[in-house]
């Protein structure tokens, strides 16, 4: 049984070290389906971030199959249906469902269907969304 990369591997003391020297810290509150997130970011994420010419879309999505997963997508283009955060950045919040419930192709392509658009889908949305920049890739995280 594999448990370094499992739920319930014991984390490495690097990453501790990386949080430590590079600290999420609070940056706006923002507004995303008429509720409020706070978004925290780390000082290399904003410079990172001032640093683009055009603005950024994060798209956090809940995404649901044979099992739940939280994923964020950073797009270079923003799009219509997204909330401005400000000039530089915005946010969009999806709950889609898997083209089926095969755990290989989850794990390769995240295959999308449809996008669920009910009432229980519309109370959910996130609360806290973390965004830092790390040899050269955005990451990402969101706390419903």
């Amino acid at each position: 049984m594999n448990l370094q990369n499992s739920y319930f591997s014991i984390t490495s003391p690097f990453v501790i070290v990386e949080r430590w020297m590079h600290p999420f810290r609070r940056f706006m509150n923002a507004n995303i389906q008429d509720r409020a997130i706070d978004i925290k970011i780390t000082r290399r994420a904003e410079k990172a971030l001032h640093k683009r010419t055009s603005p950024m879309l994060i798209e956090m999505q809940l995404y649901l199959s044979c099992m739940v997963k939280k994923r964020v997508i950073f797009h270079e283009k923003d799009e219509s249906k997204s909330s401005k955060v400000n000039d530089q950045l915005s946010l969009k919040f999806r709950t889609v469902v898997a083209t089926a419930c095969d755990p290989v192709e989850f794990a390769k392509n995240y295959p999308v269907k449809e996008e669920l658009n009910t009432v229980a889908t519309s109370k959910l949305s996130p609360s806290s969304l973390k965004i830092d920049y790390r040899q050269d890739q955005w990451i990402g995280e969101f706390d419903i």
